[in-house]
This record gives structure tokens, sequence and C-alpha cells, in this order.
């Protein structure tokens, strides 16, 4: 599957011309026959490849046979594509789409000093690259978005403005100068979300969002945190996404299977026709093919059970909160019903005293205990003849 040139195509549809075209980017067309063949001599990929589900099974062979193309959404594919070392311009021009402006990566950094690490992560890629300006940009793709993503990100944040904060204070040290937050650069985190959580489903149809730090003074402070999130699944919904940007462009490459969606693509951006050329480079090792699917497909697994346990915990927390509310609402209606019946006897207790009816008598005539008129009227005597029913509660309840 050797690289070609790009075959420029007329403005007309030419259907032969196409299908060329197709073939650069998917790679030469392979029988089924042949890629299972292939697959069945391989007795632990056929294991495997049998396991998998018939929808799954299809979109390998589909692949493998070069009709379909695949997602990016797998960790050799994103090492391939957008290694920032081997092919920096790439992440340059997705960073440049994002921020809407232009942007050059000078280094790859390393996430060893970060504080934040994550087992069994949902994120297929995590660069950390410092930008020409000094700023630092982590961009993270995540087939399923975290829950509570604004805690998150605002942790990460704070660990990249730290990280950036030693970094400087330790190279003005070395320089022998002095230290000062003028030198702090802006810190970016880029989450691209195959599948979004529930807060940004609620915001369909917008997929991109950005946030915007203003302050009710309308004062200009300058701050150093910037996040964007991208939803794939919102994107993916919409009806003829229109490639008209650099940014419709790169979402598009990330959801992309269909060869008529590939072939659009290209033709109006023919920079990603080598992207799926690499992408198409792996047809070559099926058995690779079938262990990245199979492990792709495991950790999805692990991580959507554990989402969905998480997004049980978080329902089931939020019902017992609702439930303990509506709880201690009824009590209060019930503590509001027993003091207005109270009131009312109170009342009907004074209109008694008023009338000159000793304790045994107006029991009687209430169909009360004893004791309990006793009470009421050994304080209700020392107030009358008013006898102020609001004071006399208040007083019996010990009330001030």
């Amino acid at each position: 599957m050797s690289k070609k040139p790009f075959l420029k195509a007329n403005l007309k549809s030419d259907p032969e011309q196409e299908k060329q075209l197709i073939r650069q980017a998917l790679g030469e067309p392979v029988p089924r026959e042949a890629i299972l063949k292939d697959i069945r001599a391989d007795e632990s990929s056929a294991e495997i490849f049998r396991s998998f589900s018939e929808t799954d099974r299809e979109r390998v062979l589909a692949y493998l046979s070069g009709e379909k193309t695949l997602q990016i959404l797998y960790d050799k594919f994103f090492q391939k594509i957008l290694n920032p070392e081997m092919y920096p311009e790439r992440l340059q021009s997705l960073l440049s789409a994002v921020f809407g402006q232009k942007v050059e990566i000078v280094k790859t950094l390393s996430r060893e000093g970060m504080m934040i690490t994550e087992a069994g992560s949902q994120v297929v890629m995590d660069i950390i690259v410092r930008l020409q300006s000094g700023a630092l940009v982590t961009v993270e793709m995540q087939r399923i978005g975290y829950l509570f993503p604004g805690e998150r990100s605002s942790c990460y944040l704070a660990d990249m403005i730290m990280r950036q904060y030693g970094m400087i204070k330790e190279q003005t040290r070395e320089a022998g100068g002095e230290f000062s937050y003028r030198d702090m650069k802006p810190v970016h985190l880029l989450v691209i979300m195959d599948k979004s959580p529930e807060e940004f489903i609620k915001a369909a149809p917008e997929y991109i969002h950005r946030r915007v730090t203003s302050y009710d003074s309308k004062v200009e402070v300058k701050t150093l945190e910037n996040v964007v999130y991208i939803s794939l699944d919102t994107f993916r919904k919409r009806a003829h996404n229109k490639i008209n940007t650099d940014l419709d462009a790169w979402l598009a490459f990330f959801t992309a299977e269909e060869p008529k969606e590939v072939l659009e693509l290209i033709r109006s951006r023919p920079e990603f026709l080598s992207m799926y050329q690499d992408i198409a480079e792996f047809r070559k090792k099926p058995s690779e093919v079938i262990g990245m699917f199979s492990e792709a497909l495991r950790i999805m697994d692990r991580n959507t059970t554990k989402y969905m346990i998480d997004e049980l915990k978080r329902k089931a927390e939020e019902a017992e909160q609702k439930l303990a509310e509506a709880e201690q609402k009824a009590e209060q209606r019930v503590e509001e019903a027993e003091q207005t019946e109270y009131k009312k006897l109170i009342s009907k207790v004074c209109r008694k005293l008023q009338e000159g009816k000793d304790d045994e008598r107006i029991a009687d005539e209430l169909v009360e205990e004893i004791d309990d008129i006793r009470r009421i009227t050994a304080v209700a005597g020392k107030m009358g003849p008013d006898y102020d029913v609001e004071r006399i509660y208040e007083a019996l309840n010990g009330i001030s």
C-alpha cells in the first residue's frame, strides 16, 4: 500500500476517478474470503474474532477488505497519525482549527510530574505540548466522556498551571532572575469526546463548548485557564455536516467511516489523504488489528460498566436526596397541621373560659382529656380576658 500522489478531482463527479481516489485512501480492496482465511490461520486471532458481536465482526471485515475505514479512536491509530514529534503539522492544524488562530508546537512534554493519573482510562489520546507563545495545551480524546467534567477539568487545569509555575520558577532561578507572575502563560485543555456525558447531550445541537470567564462588574482580569469540549456524538447526529472550515474537516475525519464521507473530506481537504493512508497501513496486519479492536472493546466495556455504575450511584444519590427532602417536607406539613389543630383547641378553650366554665366542663364539652385542658387553662388563665392564642401557644411550647 504505497502512498500515491493525490489524484486531483475534477469539479464534475467522475465515478471512475472517485473509485481511484477511494482506493488511494483506503488501499487496494481484498476479497473477504482471503481476509477470513488469514484470520483462521492464526488460532488466537480467530478465537478473538469469533468473540466479537456480528456488528463488530462486520466493521473489522469492512476495514480489512478496504470497503470502509475505521474511526481513529484506537490508541495505535492516534499514536501513528497525531504523533506531535513525527507529524507536528497535523496537531498544529487541529489546534489552529479549534482555537481559531495559527499555532506552532515547539515541544512535546512528558506527563511525568503531573499529579493527576487515572487507571483504566477512557482516554485514547493524552498529549501535552508547549506552543511558541509559551502556552501549554493538553489534548484528550475520550471514548466515553467522564462524569463531573467541570470538576475534573478544573483539577486538570490547576495541575497544568502548577506544573508551569514550577518550570518557570526553576528556569528563573537558574538564570539568576526573579520570578514574576507576568511570565505565566495560558493553559488550554481540549477534550474531544466520542460519547458525551449528560451535560453536553442536553446542549445539543451545539457540539463545541468553549468556557468563557467574565465578571458581573465587566472588569477585565486575565485568567490562565481555558477549556474546550467537543462532542463528536452530537456532531455525528447533525444532518448534512458540510465541510466549510478546517474544524469541520477535522471533526469529519474523527467521525467518518463510510467511503462517501471519506471521499467528500479528501476532495475538500487533500491533506487528509495521507492520514487515511496511515490508517490503511494497519490492514497489512489483520491479527494486530483484531487485537487492537479487542483491547478497545475490552476497555470500552470496562469503562461503560464503570460509567453505568457511576451513573446509577449518582441517580441513586439524587433519588435519596429527593426522598429525604420529600420526607422532610412531609414532616413539616404534619407538624404544621398539628400546630394548626392545637391552636384551634386553644381558641376553643379560651372561648369556654370567657363563658366562665371550669376545666371539667370544658373537657366534657370538647371531648378532650382533662389533663390536656388543665395544661392549657393553667397558661391561658393568666392571659385573660383577651386570651391571645399565639402567645398562649408560644408559652405552652416554651417559645420565647
